[in-house]
């Protein structure tokens, strides 16, 4: 079965929430975010939550800053950051068949009839995956689950009264966490 590693999983909640609380280019008052802080946040295996940091820092998807205020932003726009780059800096190159991979040969190559469909349908999904961003993923998320880890004072629909969200507008209080 084809599906996404644990690593690049982790990788989109912990992009999420750079993301959807400040740690981002262009966002007011920029909220680093530790290791530490969103292994808890998120009850992750904190050595994996750093190693993945480590290697979207080591991508340019991810800076680092040291120090007591220090911790991880977006480098760029989430616009600008890809589903295949995720994959490739986490798992390596993407490759749905051995014989799709430079680095692996199959013994059937050259008698294999399916080998030119299979590099067409590995060419489609390497393209989707490469035009498939943080944004697009972010933008389709449950936005109440966004919202809960948003700090309030981000959000100028809400007010925080005694710890409760409260809507100030039109949105729907039924729509946010308690």
């Amino acid at each position: 079965m084809l599906k996404l590693s644990k690593k690049v999983d982790y990788a989109l909640i912990l992009l999420g929430r750079l993301h959807t609380e400040g740690a981002c280019p262009g966002a007011l008052g920029l909220q680093a975010a530790s290791a530490r802080e969103m292994a808890e946040k998120y009850k992750l295996p904190q050595p994996m939550v750093a190693n993945i940091l480590k290697s979207l820092t080591g991508a340019g998807i991810l800076t680092s800053t040291r120090g007591a205020q220090g911790g991880y932003t977006l480098a760029r726009d989430a616009s600008r950051i890809t589903l295949a780059e995720l994959v490739e800096t986490l798992d390596g190159p993407i490759g749905l068949m051995d014989c799709t991979s430079p680095q692996t040969t199959c013994g059937m190559q050259s008698d294999c009839p399916m080998h030119s469909p299979i590099l067409r349908v590995h060419a489609k999904f390497h393209e989707f995956m490469a035009s498939y961003t943080l944004a697009d993923i972010l933008a389709e998320a449950e936005p109440r689950r966004l919202v809960r880890f948003a700090p309030a004072s981000r959000l100028p629909h809400l007010s925080v009264n005694a710890g409760s969200p409260v809507a100030s507008s039109s949105h729907e209080a039924a729509d946010l966490p308690r």
